[in-house]
């Protein structure tokens, strides 16, 4: 399916399509409206100006003369924009007075109603009033017909005024329909968005079921994904037990061949039995290393699920997680120092405490697993977020592998002890925390690795 496919997209274009056709029907319905109305009021000045210069028309000495009312021609003369013509006709045939050539297709009259005809005259459309009246005294007797015309520029003008004046307002009503519909569907989908932000912030290992309020119309889709969710943490929580049992199964027997690979190996004498156990060994204390972080890390995203928190003071975590690095490495025997640049006040954070403790841990036992030496440990906190640098005078990390240390198994140098599990677990922690990790090399040699955490509202101004 295409990604631009939007249901709210569609809707939108069907209601706007929908709203042009009626306004194209209203539009049409009102112009023609307005187009009957203008013509039948300037019909209804124009005949009453042909009847009334029909009322003139009387036979002097058997011919037929006209006095043209000034009236006739004042009420047509209202509108500055026609112009009048006319013709008056004798039983005969012959002109009596006006335009020659006006309205010569129009049949004679033979009664006394009026009649209209839209015609042309000089090259302008016109409209025409006839009427005709019967004289006995004409001659033998006979109908003068009496035309009147104007041109037709007033009744565009007014039809045209009246179709704006119905029409503009119409328009208006559709482009207010249209915009209380797309109000209306962003309100209906709001529902819809808030479900996606929930699951955009949640971190990857959140899997409880959407709760908030949803329309009845996807409750189903809602109640199918988080059924799907429900089938999904079951399946990881089983992984994850099964592999925190194996782990912690094989820890024993491991720390077992270790104790008596290190025995083997002071005992040792010939060259090549003292290589095959030190090998052995060296496998013994890898295997172990890494049995201890499978563990560690079911034990780490456990208590992240808990969502159990703490107001722990982030000094205290960091000098923890350097006595516990101290204690607990295989890196006893190389020359270690740790240079602290931590505020004098107490830095308050508020978070899961055992995932918070891993996580720091992890980060300086990975600067002094690649890069034994001077470990220079950096604290601050703003007004928004607390960051943590763990700086190192190591090799650094070749560039095409900075973006895969984050990964689980990746490690920067095989060479090096380690399960490349760590790195992995301290990102994990800090976005469910809500926080970041990134790693660089340094201009002069070493890496950095900055941990962002957010600082919480309550903890402003406790610390430096």
């Amino acid at each position: 399916m295409s990604p631009d496919y939007s249901i709210q997209r569609r809707l939108l274009v069907s209601g706007a399509a929908l709203l042009v056709l009626v306004s194209g029907i209203v539009f049409l319905t009102v112009r023609w409206y307005a187009h009957t109305a203008a013509e039948e009021a300037f019909d209804r000045v124009l005949g009453a100006a042909a009847l009334s210069i029909a009322d003139t028309v009387s036979i002097e000495d058997g011919e037929a003369t006209v006095d043209l009312p000034h009236a006739a021609f004042a009420i047509l003369g209202t509108s500055r924009l026609n112009r009048i013509f006319y013709r008056i006709v004798a039983p005969n045939g012959s002109l009596i007075t006006g335009s020659p050539t006006l309205g010569l297709e129009i049949p004679p009259g033979n009664g006394p109603g009026l009649r209209f005809f839209s015609s042309t005259y000089r090259g302008d459309p016109v409209r025409i009033a006839a009427v005709a009246r019967y004289h006995a005294d004409a001659g033998e007797g006979g109908w003068i017909d009496i035309l009147v015309a104007e041109t037709r520029e007033a009744r565009d003008q007014l039809g045209l005024r009246l179709t704006m004046s119905a029409t503009v307002p119409a328009l208006s009503l559709a482009v207010l329909a249209f915009l209380l519909i797309w109000l209306a569907m962003r309100k209906a989908f709001e529902p819809l968005r808030t479900v996606e932000t929930e699951l955009r912030l949640r971190a990857v290992s959140d899997l409880r079921p959407i709760e908030g309020p949803v329309p009845r119309e996807v409750t189903a889709l809602v109640s199918a994904l988080n059924d799907f969710m429900s089938r999904l943490n079951s399946v990881l929580l089983g992984l994850k037990d099964m592999t925190a049992d194996a782990a912690h199964q094989l820890r024993t027997p491991l720390t077992a061949i270790r104790a008596l690979s290190e025995l083997a190996l002071d005992g040792a004498s010939h060259g090549r039995q003292k290589e095959i156990i030190r090998r052995i060994h060296s496998n013994s204390v890898s295997a172990s290393v890494l049995a201890n972080k499978i563990l560690s890390e079911a034990t780490t995203l456990h208590s992240l699920e808990t969502r159990v928190h703490e107001t722990v003071d982030m000094r205290d975590v960091i000098g923890n997680a350097i006595r516990r690095v101290q204690a607990e490495g295989p890196h006893l025997q190389e020359n270690i120092s740790f240079v602290l640049n931590l505020p004098e006040h107490p830095v308050i954070i508020h978070a899961e405490p055992v995932g918070l403790a891993e996580m720091v841990f992890n980060l300086v036992e990975n600067a002094v697993t690649h890069a034994p030496g001077e470990i220079e440990l950096e604290l601050s906190a703003g007004e928004e977020s607390i960051l943590f640098h763990v700086r190192d005078k190591g090799p650094g990390i070749p560039e095409e592998k900075l973006g895969l240390v984050f990964e689980r198994f990746e490690r920067a140098n095989a060479s090096k002890p380690g399960s490349g599990l760590g790195l992995s677990i301290a990102r994990n922690v800090a976005t469910a925390m809500g926080g970041s990790i990134s790693i660089r090399n340094r201009e002069h040699g070493g890496t950095e690795v900055t941990l962002q955490l957010p600082r919480p509202v309550e903890g402003r101004g406790m610390s430096a």
